[in-house]
């Protein structure tokens, strides 16, 4: 299809036949192989409710934001849409987190004594590993 509007993955995905997409671990994520449905991730302006249908359905969320459920078929037609500005598919979280467990040493003590869980944790703080720079006045 390769449509700006489409993120990279989801042009490789809807490009790949069934197979292709079972094999990988990224490429069926949002994709129902009884229904052929996609779950997409779509940032819109304007009104998109009205495509709300039994063969679509829209679950609007915050700033622009909504999850859309639409027939494999249908997507060219939908992305060309005025109000659609982009689409994306969901990502599996569990990678995620792997790699943010990786990148932050978190797996050599959660694989030995003591064994360390997170369980309690009241707070805790996020870091995108960036640096910041505070200059002198």
């Amino acid at each position: 299809m390769n449509s700006q509007k489409l993120e990279n993955l989801l042009n490789l995905a809807l490009d790949s036949s069934s197979e292709e997409r079972e094999k990988s671990m990224r490429l069926d994520v949002g994709f129902d192989t009884e229904t052929e449905m996609w779950e997409l991730i779509v940032k819109y302006n304007g009104d998109l409710k009205r495509l709300d249908s039994p063969v679509i359905h829209i679950e609007e969320l915050i700033a622009g934001y909504a999850i859309v459920t639409i027939p494999q078929n249908l997507i060219k037609s939908f992305v060309e849409l005025e109000e659609v500005e982009y689409v994306e598919m969901p990502k599996r979280l569990y990678f995620s987190i792997q790699q943010g467990k990786e990148a932050s040493c978190i797996l050599p003590v959660t694989a030995r004594a003591p064994y360390l869980s997170g369980r309690g944790t009241l707070v805790a703080i996020i870091d995108s590993g960036e640096r910041v720079i505070i200059l002198p006045n």
